[in-house]
């Protein structure tokens, strides 16, 4: 097994290797997903553009940041707020392989436009109520039940006729239905940046791998600036994490009471609740 990371280093070397593990063995929507939070496009296509950067054997140093005051009572009282910044001081972690790479994408847009607005009372809506059993039922037809009780709490509506004295209106929006998918069109046509970070793990220390890689990711989140979105889209981490076990070591009984087919769904899932990504080789 202690050849493992070193013949596994070498690999990386291999544009086609490199190709293959991020397109069909990890997957571009799993980096993609990783890395972005994708509620406001509909990812079409997904596809490799470009390796643009490739390094082994990475280091992350983290810096030690220090702040409080330095304070002098003679000649005259004086207080000074001090920041302290001590680079490549703190703890550091090794990144096996860093990768920047280009994604070339085809994306719909989700946002609708508002077409028409509607009111109506809200008692007209519901059909009307004569108990306040009745009207809080109704309203729970509309609305979740969290959100009915929320409401009576803060106005402190205790019966029918106290509710039609309030103000109540609902309103109805109207969206336009969004025009086709036009794979075509340059608007649907966007590119964007992962930054895969990949660990090699010999031995089967899932609760040290994981150690490894949340230290790592945080210390480079801290350490290097990066935006809160890219093309409109909300980034989640700007460092997707893939940590490579031995397959070899996956045997049945290796964790006890599971089957390796068992281990090796529990660690990417556990890895994948973390919002890091786990594979085999």
């Amino acid at each position: 097994m202690s050849g493992f990371a070193d013949q596994l280093l070498l690999r990386f070397l291999d544009n086609s290797f490199v190709n293959d593990l991020l397109t069909n063995k990890v997957g571009l929507a799993d980096l993609f997903n990783t890395t972005y939070e994708v509620e406001t496009i509909d990812v079409r296509q997904l596809d490799l553009a470009l390796v643009q950067r490739k390094e082994f054997v990475f280091p992350a140093f983290e810096t030690i940041r220090t702040s409080g005051t330095d304070e002098r009572i003679i000649p005259a009282t004086e207080r000074v707020k001090v920041d302290r910044t001590q680079p490549r001081r703190g703890r550091l972690a090794w990144i096996d392989v860093f990768l920047s790479v280009l994604v070339a994408t085809k994306v719909q847009s989700k946002k609708m436009p508002i077409e028409s607005i509607t009111t109506k009372n809200l008692l007209d809506k519901i059909g009307g109520a004569s108990s306040i059993a009745e009207l809080k039922t109704k309203l729970g037809a509309l609305y979740p039940p969290s959100v009915v009780d929320a409401f009576f709490k803060k106005t402190r509506i205790t019966s029918v006729d106290d509710f039609k004295s309030r103000p109540t209106l609902f309103l109805e929006f109207a969206y336009k239905a969004p025009p086709p998918f036009d794979p075509a069109d340059p608007a649907n046509a966007r590119d964007f940046n992962l930054n895969v970070c990949v660990q090699f793990q010999p031995e089967l220390k899932i609760n040290e791998a994981l150690q490894t890689a949340k230290l790592s990711r945080s210390i480079l989140e801290n350490e290097y600036d990066s935006v809160s979105n890219q093309e409109g889209v909300e980034i989640n981490t700007p460092f997707a994490f893939v940590v490579i076990f031995a397959d070899a070591s996956v045997v049945d009984g290796a964790v006890p009471n599971l089957t390796a087919a068992q281990i090796r769904t529990g660690i990417k899932d556990l890895f994948k609740g973390e919002h890091m990504l786990a594979h085999f080789a």
